[in-house]
């Protein structure tokens, strides 16, 4: 089987890895281990960002997390119970948000971000995934052999993903068609994967919600929207063969993004897509619906590209300083929240330049 040759590979890095810890000293669980603290967290490299209000939320290597209750004029590092990277974040309210990351982490934050607990990791995904399907008798058999052979992996299986709906649904998405589901808040967890049109189990990177619905992108160029009446992700391939990092659920539009500077809209709720033309060709790692309904699109080469609310046009953009960009949120007042390689910036859209000449963005 494809998925247990990959397991293969994988588990032999991971046995690499735990070597090369024990021969520079004893070897800490970061799954246990608390982020240390960093006086330089918001200048240290961060992958994930997300905007609740006056909060904003920004998350990266080595669980360290650094929150802003002023629109981004100060930043504290918050207190997380985990040492592994952390991918992605998001608050669906000021109070109450979730991130997720390497070795299958979930973390809840109640306090505005401030501190955060651990709700779930690798192995207690898997078991309580295994508990599910034994549940089904037979026609859960694959899917536990599946999951007893990732366990295997110690749980190093990431979450690339998450999104809530409100305080209490919400969905983490990952690797190996793995996606789980919450009703109560994170206390308990059902997995989904029976549910999803993915045949090849292919990773999942994004996952992103709105006027059009649900929508989960990945691998090989595709994008699952989700079906309520069905209760089931149905697989809207774009018509590219690379892999989507994100998605943003804009008001009038899909947008798709990922490597080698690809990007494609959806007006029909993800029916069918269309390849938009953009300057440049490096990988789009964030994207944000800014207050009017543009779309802003930040990319892994410093780039910025600013499109109208239906994504027909995009426009190349530079920030004040310039870095490889990982994500990107807005608030309503046209402020970016930029964060990538050299930590957390933020600059009005209404100053960023368009790529050579002196012209800037309106507001």
């Amino acid at each position: 089987m494809k998925i247990i040759d990959t397991l293969r590979v994988l588990l032999g890095s991971a046995a690499l890895g735990l070597a090369a810890n024990a021969a520079w000293g004893a070897f800490e669980d970061p799954l246990q281990a608390p982020a240390l603290a960093n006086v330089a967290a918001a200048r240290s490299p961060l992958v994930g960002v997300a905007s609740a209000g006056d909060l904003l939320m920004a998350v990266g290597q080595r669980g360290v997390a650094v929150v802003s209750h002023d629109a981004g004029q100060n930043w504290t590092q918050a207190a997380v119970p985990v040492r592994t990277d952390l991918l992605a974040v998001h608050f669906p309210t000021p109070d109450k948000g979730w991130a997720v990351g390497q070795g299958g982490v979930v973390i809840h934050s109640a306090d505005g971000g401030r501190s955060w607990t651990k709700q779930l990791d690798g192995q207690s995904a898997s078991q309580r995934i295994i508990e599910y399907y034994a549940q089904a008798g037979a026609e859960g058999a694959e899917a536990i052999e599946r999951e007893r052979s990732l366990a295997e992996l110690g749980g190093t299986q990431p979450f690339m993903g998450v999104y809530f709906e409100d305080e209490r649904r919400g969905y983490v998405v990952g690797t190996f068609n793995r996606i789980l589901r919450t009703e109560d808040g994170g206390r308990t967890w059902e997995p989904l994967g029976h549910r999803v049109d993915n045949p090849d189990e292919l990773h999942f990177y994004g996952i992103a919600g709105g006027v059009a619905g649900l929508a989960i992108v990945g691998e090989q160029g595709m994008v699952w929207m989700y079906d309520a009446a069905e209760d089931r992700f149905v697989q809207r391939p774009t018509g590219y063969h690379g892999t989507l990092f994100g998605i943003v659920a804009g008001r009038q539009a899909l947008i798709a993004y990922g490597m080698r500077g690809s990007v494609y809209r959806s007006a029909d709720l993800g029916m069918s897509w269309e390849r938009v033309a953009i300057d440049g060709h490096a990988g789009v790692a964030g994207g944000a619906e800014l207050e009017d309904g543009r779309i802003l699109l930040a990319n892994l080469a410093g780039g910025l590209l600013l499109g109208d609310a239906r994504a027909e046009r995009f426009q190349a953009f530079r920030a004040a300083s310039p870095m490889s960009y990982s994500g990107v949120a807005a608030d309503a007042r046209g402020v970016l929240s930029l964060v990538g390689a050299e930590g957390v910036r933020m600059q009005a859209v209404g100053t960023l330049q368009a790529a050579g000449d002196g012209d800037r963005a309106t507001r």
